[in-house]
């Protein structure tokens, strides 16, 4: 018999913002344990919210035994890696004041909107041990600042969004950044007459994640069914699973199941080609795949397939480099949806004109269309950081796609 341990909690500090005006501050402390033991091709999972006894947590995960789940025992063995990665850009002691200085200076600077939403700082730590002498342990921190914002005229619950998980703390960039939205809120523009490109974000990947698990692939219902080792989009499209120290937001190098992958850094498409499927070890057994390192499941679930740190690489640094003359940025969609031949339909709330790292205006509400295929085949641009910003670390994807007004 073998056992695994992970241990995760995240200790958060939530400031709620409601009407320009703090009116609360709640701590949270989430403490997850799950033990599995593996014995004769089975597991046995047992999981506990909070403090536990861990000697009782075992004994009811190798009583769980007796389900009779399937699962190979392939443990990580004699492996040993610590990472802490806290930049305490935001203290708890400390983020109700700047908090209120924030919410301060918005409603000073934009008297015509109505601010709400939350700030919040959160630390979290995970764990993994197994009986194979195998020991990770990861800890960071971030701040999540997620305001929506309406117009004191507007009979909208809210207009727009603004926000971003971050490393780091810039109340003079936030006020700026919100500035870069609202200044030209109600600059009402035609849309261009010239076919421009479209900057949508990385959004769009969480359509296709479903479609690149093993068992969808296998099974044949992926829209990319036969492609596996083929060309699929355009050379210079790479999408990876990004677990290093500079690119993740409390995402450990490890996951669930104690698996890493070398570098950190796993490709699904590289090349335009399409590498590899998501994996975690039930399925990298059985079907014979590497292991993406991504398995994900709650604190007393089976893993399955995840994708945490997905991310499109940037093939340049600058959007000035993709963007010759004006671009349409779109800023609000609301559901979206892509159908299992790859076409997506995207309802557009909210879009500016873009034009050399500036917004100049929005636009009327319209929809976009296409399919994944194109968009990220022969009508694909680039990919890069959106410089309209300075503290929202956006990453924007530039492609043509089809403009339904």
């Amino acid at each position: 018999m073998n056992s695994e341990k992970l241990i995760q909690n995240t200790i958060s500090y939530t400031v709620n913002i409601t009407n320009n005006a703090v009116d609360s501050l709640r701590k949270a402390d989430d403490l997850k344990t799950v033990i599995r033991v593996y014995e004769g091709e089975c597991v046995g999972i047992a999981g506990a919210i909070g403090l536990c006894d861990e000697q009782s947590l075992l004994e009811q995960a190798k009583d769980n035994l007796n389900q009779g789940i399937p699962y190979p025992c392939n443990l990580t063995s004699g492996a040993s890696r610590e990472e802490t990665v806290v930049n305490n850009a935001l203290p708890s002691w400390e983020i109700l004041q700047k908090s209120k200085s924030l919410v301060s200076r918005l409603a000073e600077s934009y008297p015509d909107y109505i601010f709400s939403g939350k700030i919040a700082t959160e630390e979290y730590s995970a764990e993994y041990t197994n009986d194979a002498d195998t020991r990770y342990f990861y800890k960071s921190d971030d701040v999540l600042v997620s305001l929506s914002i309406k117009g004191k005229n507007s009979a909208n619950i809210f207009d727009l969004g603004y926000g971003d998980l971050q490393t780091r703390y810039s109340e003079d960039e936030i006020v700026g950044d919100v500035g870069v939205l609202l200044n030209v809120y109600d600059l009402k523009l035609p849309f261009p007459e010239e076919e421009v490109p479209v900057l949508i974000g990385e959004d769009c990947l969480t359509y296709m994640m479903g479609h690149l698990t093993a068992e969808k692939y296998m099974s044949g219902a992926s829209m990319f069914n036969g492609k596996l080792g083929q060309k699929i989009f355009d050379e210079r499209v790479k999408i990876v699973l990004d677990r290093k120290t500079d690119n993740r937001r409390n995402i450990p190098f490890f996951d669930c199941e104690g698996s890493v992958a070398e570098g950190d850094e796993f490709a699904l498409v590289e090349g335009g080609e399409l590498k590899n499927l998501l994996t975690y070890k039930r399925s990298a057994a059985k079907y014979g795949l590497p292991l993406s390192a991504s398995a994900s499941a709650n604190y007393d679930g089976v893993p399955a397939a995840g994708f945490d740190g997905a991310k499109m690489c940037p093939t340049c640094d600058s959007l000035k480099e993709l963007v010759n003359g004006r671009a349409i940025y779109v800023a609000v969609t609301s559901g979206g949806d892509m159908t299992p031949s790859g076409d997506l339909g995207l309802p557009v709330m909210l879009a500016y004109v873009y034009e050399n790292g500036l917004l100049l205006g929005t636009l009327p509400e319209f929809s976009l269309s296409g399919n994944i295929f194109d968009v990220l085949g022969k009508d694909f641009i680039g990919v890069a950081k959106n410089d309209a910003f300075s503290f929202m670390d956006e990453t924007l994807i530039v492609a043509r796609m089809k403009i339904n007004k």
